[in-house]
């Protein structure tokens, strides 16, 4: 079962708008960052498959410690959102990336 990223969502008052960039990772440092202030969750264009899916998961995990002010490592957000993916693909679960533009 596919399902679509959208292109913005909400996770109480936290809203995330999810795009593309280019060199990303090269000019910040990161392959996904998520801008408190903006909103802007951004996931560097290169990424693609797992990878792709495990970085947008851990800038979830970001909007969600944002909105509930989580005090919670890096490490931990990342094993947390690996652990639903896991989850989810078990589930037969894939993500639909094709509403996700590149800035």
């Amino acid at each position: 079962m596919k399902i679509k990223i959208p292109r913005t969502f909400k996770v109480g008052a936290a809203t995330a708008n999810v795009s593309l960039k280019k060199h990303l990772s090269g000019d910040d440092g990161f392959n996904g960052t998520f801008n408190t202030r903006t909103g802007d969750l951004r996931l560097d264009c290169v990424l693609i498959g797992s990878k792709r899916d495990r970085i947008f998961a851990h800038e979830l995990m970001e909007v969600i410690k944002e909105n509930y002010s989580l005090h919670t490592s890096e490490d931990d957000m990342s094993n947390i959102a690996n652990g639903w993916l896991e989850f989810l693909s078990q589930l037969g679960v894939e993500f639909d990336w094709s509403d996700i533009k590149e800035e």
